[in-house]
Formats: structure tokens, sequence, C-alpha cells
């Protein structure tokens, strides 16, 4: 099996080589953003991912944030590391917002962006004419959705859900409940659930990643952090949040 591994891994590197100079650098992005192609080189680590694909990755656990606050964060560009984004919708104008992007943000590109050096905000375009509102936004609030009940789920158990066709993992420990996007690296289409728990450690299986399933942050001195998702308990029934939805005036 190893030296499977091997041969796999170099033919693989050799391909790439290949389509790169026929094809240029731009055919071998195209290619590898196919999900299937993209997934077995991951399994291989090939190929490094480029600057804006790195900062797409490391803020993917941010995003629902911003999206459970009725807001929209946007990138708009990476170059030499200098990460330029925007926020839009109710996040827009908030009084928290510098604290906000200075510490949910920046900690991310921190942890997920290697070559991260600065973080720079940039203000939304202006209104073109669009009609004025009257009267008050509308407001927002996270949008649950019931995915079993806490007797049903064993403490230490991993279980895989997919609500509204989004693929999660759910685990118990310690009388807690954590929930993640399913995959590792983030976004990947290897799920984790097929995984092992050591204590509060979750062992992906295709790497040997080790998470803490409490944080979802790296414990193994690599870059890389699971999507946490917000969850509830009351009277028994498990709710994850997975997106928002608008409140009624009362």
């Amino acid at each position: 099996m190893e030296g499977i591994d091997v041969l796999h891994r170099q033919a693989l590197g050799r391909l790439l080589d290949l389509v790169t100079n026929l094809g240029g650098s731009g055919l071998a992005e195209r290619v590898s953003q196919d999900p299937v192609v993209r997934t077995l080189l991951e399994m291989y680590d090939l190929p490094e991912a480029d600057e804006r694909t790195q900062v797409e990755h490391a803020l993917e656990g941010v995003y629902p944030y911003f999206k459970s606050h009725g807001g929209k964060l946007e990138v708009l560009g990476v170059e030499e590391g200098r990460v330029r984004v925007r926020l839009s919708g109710s996040c827009e104008g908030c009084p928290g917002t510098a604290t906000t992007l200075q510490r949910v943000v920046e900690e991310a590109l921190r942890e997920g962006f290697p070559g991260f050096r600065e973080l720079v905000a940039e203000e939304p375009p202006p209104a073109t004419g669009k009609p004025i509102q009257l009267g008050e936004k509308p407001r927002r609030r996270p949008r649950w959705v019931s995915v079993g009940y806490l007797e049903d789920l064993e403490p230490g158990e991993i279980r895989a859900l997919r609500p509204e066709g989004t693929a999660l993992l759910l685990v118990r420990l310690d009388g807690e409940v954590y929930a993640y996007r399913n995959g590792c690296p983030p976004g990947s289409a290897l799920a984790l659930h097929l995984g092992s728990l050591e204590g509060s450690t979750l062992v992906c299986p295709w790497h040997g990643c080790r998470y803490d399933v409490r944080t979802g942050r790296r414990e193994d001195d690599e870059e890389g952090k699971l999507a946490v998702l917000p969850v509830a308990v009351g009277d028994g029934e498990i709710k994850i949040a997975v997106g928002v939805e608008e409140v009624e005036a009362a």
C-alpha cells in the first residue's frame, strides 16, 4: 500500500506539471476546480492553493458568523498577503464592525493563511438611486433546524447529518453537543464521521489530522480549522443554526 501511495503521489505531481507546461497555470487551476479532482489532489496535498484559495478556506468558519447576523463578508482581493474585504448587509456601519473584523477575521486569517500580512476593510459602494425604505430594517435571527434528540446521541458518538442537504458532523462529548461542516480539509468531500474520537480529539481517517472537537482547531501544529455551527439543546431536542430568517414586526 505504501508503494502504491508513493506511485500515485509522484504520478499526480507529474501530471500536474505536464498540464501546466502544455496549457499554462490557468489550465491547471481550472482542472483542479473540479470537485472530484480537487478531492483527489487534496488527499496527496497537491497542488498548493493560491493565495485567494487559501484565504477563502481560512474564512470558511467566519462566513456563517456574519450571515447569522444578517451581514455578508466579501473578499475583494489578495495581493502578497494583503487581504481586502468588505462588509455589507446588517453588519454595515455597526459600531462593533472594526472590532469584529480585527477579532474574528484577522484571527481566522492568521490561523489559516500562512502568508497573511494585513487586513484592509473597504467601504461599501455608494447607493445607486434605490428607493428610500421607510420604517425599520427587517430584523433577522438564526434559523434553527431540528436534528434529533439528545437521548438518541450516545456520549462520544460521531454522527453524520445532512439537514437541508448540508453535510454536517455532530459530536457529543462530556454532556455537550458540537456541530461542524463534515469534511477534511474544510470544504472537502472526505467525510470526517468515519474518524475516531480520542478523548477530546477528533482524528481524521484520511490524513490523520487532529482537531479539538470542542473548538474545531487543529492540534498537530498545522493550519486549518473546522467550520463551527451554533448548537442549541432544549427539552432534549438538538437544533443547529443553518442560516438566518427575517422576524416579522410585532
